[in-house]
């Protein structure tokens, strides 16, 4: 039988080189599917190798996106 190894937010952020706070707003939210343990505020998420590697290959926007060009007024 294989053994799964698990991780913790810390863990996952060591790993990828990124801030607790990124990696806890992607667990967070329902679409990227991470495993957690609690209810309300109180849940620990458990991070599994495949977790870890969609994190990685996530689309990254960085910077604040440009204003849109405004017309010279007269």
């Amino acid at each position: 039988m294989a053994k799964l190894k698990m991780y913790s937010n810390n863990d996952v952020a060591e790993t990828c080189e990124c801030s607790v706070e990124t990696v806890q707003k992607y667990a967070q939210k329902p679409e990227n599917e991470i495993n957690f343990l609690g209810t309300g505020k109180r849940k620990i998420y458990i991070w599994f190798e495949e977790d870890i590697e969609r994190f990685k290959s996530r689309e990254v926007v960085m910077g604040r996106p440009k204003k849109p060009a405004q017309p010279l007024s007269p």
